[in-house]
């Protein structure tokens, strides 16, 4: 019975410690109903993908190491990961469709 309880333990333990070592982390502000537009700028997205939630838009900003914003488009479930945005609010555009989000500098966990 003590084996029993030890090895149930130890698959426990190393449970858990992959799942701690995989955690990724940041923190987004998020504008709804503004866009990102760049005029005379290189702002292109740095990947499009469809997904059916904002959570899964920003999941995968998550698994991009070099994404730094995105934006959701509700009706068309478009999401678009931007790697490089240096002046992120400056060039932003009403539109009532779309959820743009900035990663919070330094709140990437772990760092990328």
């Amino acid at each position: 019975m003590a084996s029993k309880r030890m090895c149930l333990w130890f698959v426990f333990m190393i449970i858990t410690q992959s799942v701690g070592e995989d955690m990724q982390s940041f923190r987004m502000s998020s504008m709804r109903g503004w866009k990102f537009h760049c005029t005379g700028t290189p702002c292109l997205p740095l990947v499009s993908i469809i997904t059916s939630t904002i959570m899964k838009c920003q999941m995968a900003c998550l698994a991009q190491v070099y994404c730094r914003a995105a934006s959701f488009q509700k009706s068309t479930s478009n999401c678009e990961l931007f790697s490089d945005m240096s002046n992120e609010t400056a060039n932003m555009q009403p539109d009532t469709d779309i959820t743009s989000m900035i990663v919070i500098a330094g709140t990437r966990s772990p760092p990328g």
